[in-house]
């Protein structure tokens, strides 16, 4: 499942939300390494699911998108037993990706009734880069023979067949399910400073499998 609202919060509730999520990240950019894809994220779980916890760590400047994230799931999409895990703010840098890869099940709910929610907070422009694309992972020929014989599950390659090319708009807000195969291009901003950045949550839904810990997640 794949869905996005643009203008998703009224423009001071997005400005407040945006300004926080810079303040976040506070110019450390030793995280950070050029044509690398692993983001620096300030990450928050909190085993309760209370999402006041989650507001009291990050700022009371998420909560606005919280709340209306959850009346998006429950209403909108008819997503049963929500309860939010996580909730952080990640930040890429020029000339950075994120590979193909799925997110993991939170808790009791497979991948596939776990859900992660973003609203883009950065500046964007056509030809910045930074798409969040969806479709079939690729593998090389040894990789599917290492999966054939069950000998390992090797990263995915690429991506092929895609079927959403999602620009990083701000305030876009993006849910997708966790099945979903996905990865982000690399960001191609002439300005060498240029932050790409997001206010990003998890959330778990009705439980279809035992549980292997207090956060079971398969990443």
């Amino acid at each position: 499942m794949i869905h996005y609202i643009d203008n998703f919060l009224p423009q001071d509730q997005f400005d407040a939300l945006a300004k926080r999520v810079k303040s976040g990240f506070r110019g450390d950019m030793s995280g950070l390494v050029e044509n690398s894809d692993e983001p620096l994220r300030v990450t928050h779980h909190h085993e309760s699911g209370s999402i006041t916890e989650a507001c009291n760590f990050l700022g009371q400047e998420c909560r606005p998108a919280i709340d209306k994230m959850i009346d998006v799931m429950e209403n909108d999409l008819g997503i049963q037993n929500l309860k939010n895990w996580s909730v952080w703010y990640q930040y890429i840098i020029n000339t950075m990706t994120i590979p193909t890869h799925r997110d993991g099940g939170l808790r009791k709910s497979n991948q596939a009734n776990t859900y992660t929610a973003i609203v883009y907070t950065s500046d964007w422009q056509d030809g910045w880069g930074g798409e969040f694309i969806v479709g079939e992972p690729t593998y090389t020929e040894e990789d599917y023979k290492m999966m054939r014989e069950q000998k390992a599950f090797p990263r995915a390659k690429g991506m092929k067949n895609l079927t959403h090319v999602i620009e990083p708009k701000p305030n876009r807000m993006l849910i997708w399910s966790r099945e979903e195969w996905h990865a982000v291009q690399k960001v191609t901003n002439p300005d060498s400073d240029y932050v790409r950045s997001f206010f990003g949550s998890g959330w778990s839904s009705i439980d279809v499998q035992t549980a292997k810990g207090e956060f079971y997640d398969l990443q």
